[in-house]
């Protein structure tokens, strides 16, 4: 049955990774062997690999309870298991956000993060790095027993009075009652860590149950969620829009597509309720439904597609690919498709790679000239064999020739550890608007505002003016940016490579003014919503607070490294081509002394520079093979030159 595709395209994607990964690794041991003064070019190197090694794709999916999307997991993780895996009946299966993934390793484990940990304002994120606030336990994934009883545990809950939900942050309208109490989750948040394929390649799932776990934790809304590469709404065709559904599109996932950009897609699920009426085409019906909804949320009607994850389950079980084609899954799985691809385009063109496939580019065409220059030299010296005292002077010629481009690189790299500390010096400028102390001055007159007047007015004027601050302390780190920019450009200018451009080692404030504007327009979206309009001074109103200043900060943190990377790294390829060129300049002075001195003692003697020659030809073939590998990059590599367009070392022609 062929219903790979998802499967093959995350495989394939993976393998992308792992080879452009062993490419960057043996280039490392290719600069260690034939250019050992590379710390500079390795660090580069290690960076695109460190890019590679912490990517992931992650599906986020959010809806309302018993919209399916346990199953909808069930059916996409069915491949390996050919069973549900993770428990599904009616009503609510999963009480708190869930995130599934892999760390790569062959054990099962099950991580929670107790209910009670919402009385502090301490981020989800900081929890991360706390394990012993987390109860954890281990399963064998093999056993279908034991899994079961493990992530049964996810859907566990707790009844508490309702001051105490409040407390939390809860809405009593979206909690069961019993009687004088109500029922909530008794976990914060789950993790779970499976070996299997998919999640091993770097597929991660984040599932968010209900309006209530997407109100009462904000750092899913303003992080988690924008990080995902894929986002599904889930809905069911047997209910259609329902309020609380729209309720949750409006304020939590339009903010994140109109002003974050990311991808969302909705999902009709439980189609198989249209199959029951005998006198009704359900294919037309689903497309009436899908033309509803995309017009109702203002999508595209391909980003809407009716699935039934139930029946792919049980279609996959039994190897049968009529019920897998009745139930849509594999449209699902293509939309999946379209955005790992869409993803995998925005990694390859990550600065990062583009940086490391340019220094492996650069360093083949200069070995190639440096090579192509040798074999001239030795040409020349082979076809002028008359007397000793002949190619004595060729000797001199060519060593003098050698000796002024040597001294010429080393001038070069002089002024260039002096343009370094020139550039260096733009950092206290530079980096002083996003500074943790003028943040945190930003956060203080917040909280002092909100303290004077806390009411629903005062919380919006109050995110106003603390995101107002923000976007004026990124316009300060612009303007410094443009002028360190034009620094630059100087620098670049007075570089005898003309080939390299400048704006290409630009420092760029694009995806963080980006970033920024959205986090502000989905705040003031969030604040609108009914746990915040109606509360007062609560743990969710703190807490809403505190994560979206910790967003701020996050993105500060990012921002500064960025610009401590950039400020490091900005005159690397001129660094790199003149430390390089010096040393292979450096060894062939060294070839054609003794090439001289034994020319001067006793008869010629060419083997020292055929040997340079042999040992550069020798690390090119290995360079090319290196460059030669199937792993794609962000641009085609161009050819080395060829020995035609290259100007060999060789002395002047005589008269």
């Amino acid at each position: 049955m062929e219903d790979a595709i998802l499967r093959q395209h995350i495989a394939e994607y993976d393998r992308w990774k792992k080879a452009l990964d062993y490419q960057f690794a043996e280039f490392n041991a290719w600069l260690q062997q034939h250019f050992p003064n590379s710390a500079g070019a390795r660090q580069v190197v290690q960076q695109a690999r460190a890019l590679l090694a912490e990517d992931q794709f992650t599906l986020a999916l959010v809806g309302e309870f018993s919209r399916g999307k346990t199953e909808l997991i069930n059916a996409l993780l069915s491949h390996t298991y050919g069973k549900r895996l993770l428990p599904s009946k009616p009503g609510r299966t999963t009480m708190c956000p869930t995130e599934i993934y892999s760390d790569g390793g062959e054990r099962a484990s099950l991580r929670l993060l107790p209910i009670e940990t919402l009385s502090t304002n301490t981020s989800l994120e900081s929890f991360r790095r706390i394990p012993q606030k987390w109860v954890t336990h281990e399963f064998d994934a093999d056993d279908p027993d034991a899994t079961r009883a493990a992530l049964q545990k996810v859907a566990a809950s707790k009844t508490v009075t309702p001051e105490e939900a409040a407390r939390y942050g809860f809405d009593r309208r979206h909690l069961d009652s019993h009687g004088n109490l109500v029922e909530i989750p008794a976990w914060r948040y789950a993790l779970i860590c499976l070996p299997h394929p998919l999640l091993a390649q770097g597929l991660r799932i984040l599932d968010t149950p209900g309006l209530n776990a997407l109100g009462n934790e904000p750092e899913l809304t303003l992080s988690t969620l924008p990080s995902a590469q894929a986002v599904a709404f889930l809905l069911s065709a047997d209910a259609g829009v329902s309020g609380t559904d729209l309720n949750m599109w409006e304020t939590h996932l339009v903010p994140l597509k109109e002003h974050r950009g990311t991808a969302v897609m909705a999902l009709l699920n439980k189609i198989d309720v249209l199959w029951g009426d005998p006198d009704e085409d359900h294919e037309q019906m689903l497309r009436g439904m899908r033309a509803q909804v995309a017009k109702l949320l203002e999508l595209p009607m391909e980003s809407v597609v009716g699935v039934s994850a139930k029946q792919a389950l049980v279609a996959r079980h039994r190897s049968d690919p009529q019920l897998l084609q009745d139930s849509h899954f594999q449209d699902f799985e293509r939309m999946l498709v379209e955005r790992l691809l869409e993803h995998r385009q925005k990694v390859s063109e990550h600065r990062s790679l583009h940086q490391a496939l340019t220094l492996m580019a650069d360093t083949r065409d200069l070995l190639k000239r440096r090579l192509n220059s040798g074999r001239a030299a030795l040409n020349h010296l082979e076809q002028n064999s008359g007397t000793t005292k002949d190619q004595l002077e060729e000797l001199v010629a060519l060593h003098k020739t050698a000796r002024e481009q040597h001294k010429l690189c080393h001038q070069e790299l002089l002024t260039l550890k002096s343009s370094q500390r020139m550039l260096a010096r733009q950092r206290a400028a530079l980096l002083e608007p996003v500074s943790s102390q003028q943040l945190q001055a930003l956060i203080d007159e917040t909280r002092r505002a909100l303290y004077e007047r806390w009411t629903p007015l005062g919380l919006a004027k109050a995110i106003d003016d603390f995101m107002h601050g923000v976007d004026h302390q990124l316009s300060s780190l612009e303007r410094e940016a443009e002028q360190a920019n034009r620094v630059v450009d100087a620098i670049f200018e007075r570089s005898s490579l003309g080939h390299l451009n400048a704006r290409e080692q630009h420092l760029n404030m694009g995806s963080f003014r980006f970033a920024l504007r959205g986090l502000h327009r989905q705040a003031a979206q969030l604040r609108r919503s009914p746990q915040l309009l109606l509360a007062r001074r609560n743990r969710l109103t703190e807490r809403f607070l505190a994560t979206l200043a910790s967003e701020v900060g996050r993105l500060y943190s990012q921002l500064i490294s960025a610009a401590d990377g950039w400020l490091d790294q900005a005159l690397e390829p001129l660094k790199q081509h003149a430390q390089y060129q010096k040393h292979l300049l450096n060894r062939h002075l060294i070839k054609l002394t003794e090439l001289k001195q034994k020319t001067q003692s006793k008869r010629t003697d060419l083997r020292a520079l055929e040997s340079e020659v042999v040992r550069n030809d020798s690390a090119l073939a290995s360079l090319e093979e290196l460059l030669g590998r199937s792993a794609p990059s962000p641009q085609p590599i161009p050819p080395a030159p060829r020995a035609s367009n290259v100007t060999p070392l060789k002395a002047p022609v005589r008269n």
